[in-house]
């Protein structure tokens, strides 16, 4: 069978270093349970549908984009696309994660791929969905909370770590990993469900939002980032002028929200988090390029917009059977009129 184009075939050195159990001799471990290297490559490519996917070897090197055949040299790979959930993955930091991995009776489905490291034994694994879940505003929300909260119980089902965001996976073509592929067949939510469910590792119907309480992982640099984002609209008014003061404020305030954090994120995410906000807001913003004069102009505008539409029974809305969304939504689009307005009329003064 001729090998695929993704991956080579390993060389005799890699062959001649399998299974050892030190970082200065390691060997690919792709082969483990004895399948061939055409088939294991085969499975993988059909499971892994990333095109152009966030790759790292150290991740304080960084983490980019890159081709799929230069990914595959790396040490960590993109589970899957950012908008397509195809795999679900969980992190189990145990020395014997295989081994809870495998021990599946009356406990949690197989996964299709463990890749493990052997030098401690923690490892990764993967569950394939049969039907990809739609992550952009055009999927269900639904079908997003029920696979979170698949993914939840499979993690409760083998000890996994909490913490671990689901974004990146071990090469499992690595020389510095050893591999399993335990199987090739895909699974609908509803029969990881119908597994899970019975052993008592699904969560309940309040999880979602302990989850959004309490983030972890990958939510709280988003968590983080917007909460700080809005907070930085509104700060720039006292800091005209003073980009480095700017700074300051917003990464004392990315540094004091972090702090609530039951885990907080390390010194460098926080900078990088600050920075971004900081960045975008001094070279793009509007409202910090057009200066003191604009913003005040906009927020009299937005503040006596309010005040006009909030006069009479539903806030001007009579007879709405359900005024607080229409409410909210006339808000915004008051809100973003007048804020218009004042931007053009300074720019014309």
């Amino acid at each position: 069978m001729p090998s695929s184009g993704l991956l080579l075939p390993p060389t005799a050195r890699q062959e001649a270093l399998r299974g050892s159990l030190s970082d200065e001799n390691l060997g690919p471990g792709y082969l483990v349970g004895g399948m061939p290297f055409e088939a294991a490559t085969a499975i993988w490519e059909r499971l892994w549908t990333s095109r152009y996917p966030l790759a790292a070897d150290a991740f304080d090197d960084g983490v980019w984009r890159q081709t799929r055949a230069a990914a595959m040299t790396r040490q960590h790979v993109e589970l899957h696309p950012k908008h397509v959930w195809g795999l679900i993955g969980v992190d189990v930091d145990h020395p014997d994660a295989v081994l809870r991995m495998v021990s599946t009776v009356d406990n949690h489905p197989p996964p299709n791929v463990i890749i493990e490291n052997p030098v401690n034994g923690h490892a990764h694994a993967a569950w394939a969905i049969t039907t990809p879940i739609n992550l952009t505003n055009y999927g269900s929300r639904r079908s997003v909370r029920y696979g979170l909260s698949i993914e939840e119980a499979l993690r409760r089902a083998v000890g996994g770590d909490p913490h671990y965001p689901a974004r990146l996976i071990k090469n499992p073509f690595h020389p510095r990993w050893m591999t399993h592929f335990i199987h090739d067949n895909t699974s609908t939510l509803d029969r990881l469900g119908g597994i899970l469910t019975p052993a008592g590792h699904m969560p309940g119907r309040g999880w979602h939002n302990q989850r959004r309480r309490t983030p972890v992982g990958h939510s709280r640099n988003e968590t983080l980032f917007h909460g700080v984002r809005h907070f930085a609209y509104r700060e720039m008014r006292h800091h005209w002028g003073d980009p480095e003061g700017y700074r300051a404020a917003i990464a004392r305030e990315v540094a004091i929200r972090n702090a609530d954090f039951d885990t907080p994120l390390g010194v460098t995410e926080l900078g990088h988090i600050s920075t971004s906000i900081t960045d975008w807001t001094i070279r793009y913003s509007r409202m910090w390029n057009d200066g003191p004069a604009a913003y005040d102009q906009a927020f009299r505008a937005i503040q006596a917009a309010r005040g006009r539409k909030g006069s009479g029974r539903n806030g001007g809305l009579a007879g709405n059977s359900r005024p607080g969304g229409l409410i909210r939504g006339a808000d915004r689009a008051v809100t973003s009129q007048a804020f218009r307005e004042a931007v053009i009329w300074e720019a014309r003064s």
